[in-house]
């Protein structure tokens, strides 16, 4: 009897065991999960004249633009688009070397570039788009902008 008791202790022991495997563990988010809002724009190709290539520049001062990107955990996201007419685009993410890849399900493509300094998460586009600023009441100019948000 004394065997049985024995032998059963120790196959509750080895199903202990067993039932901390570290394989339940849930997987830690991505660091790219959670609500992006555009923080400024990068000019670049812009006449040198106007002195601002590789500045920092509010959208949102200069054409009252704002823009907000959730991602979430399955994979999904959506981005909230203001300028006059407020849009909501959706599609699916991947994540790979540091670079966020969203798909739209309109069929276009844009991709961003994460980084993280002192506790700081921004994602970068990685090519920008044209952009065109008022110089005068009459007369505009076209170079390319960097959209680069915060989380």
């Amino acid at each position: 009897m004394k065997r049985y008791v024995y032998a059963l202790c120790l196959l509750v022991s080895f199903s202990g065991l067993i039932a901390c495997s570290k394989n339940n563990d849930p997987a830690p988010a991505s660091p790219i999960v959670g609500r992006w809002e555009l923080n400024r724009g990068i000019a670049s190709s812009f006449p040198a004249s106007l002195s601002i290539n590789g500045a920092p520049l509010d959208l949102y001062y200069l054409g009252s633009e704002g823009s907000t990107i959730d991602v979430f955990s399955d994979n999904t996201f959506v981005e909230n688009y203001k300028s006059v007419v407020v849009s909501d685009l959706e599609g699916t993410w991947d994540f790979t070397n540091n670079t966020l890849n969203l798909k739209y399900s309109n069929g276009q493509q844009d991709s961003y570039t994460y980084s993280k300094n002192k506790n700081i998460e921004e994602i970068a586009q990685v090519t920008p788009g044209n952009y065109t600023l008022p110089v005068s009441s009459t007369a505009t100019v076209t170079g390319k902008m960097q959209w680069v948000y915060r989380k």
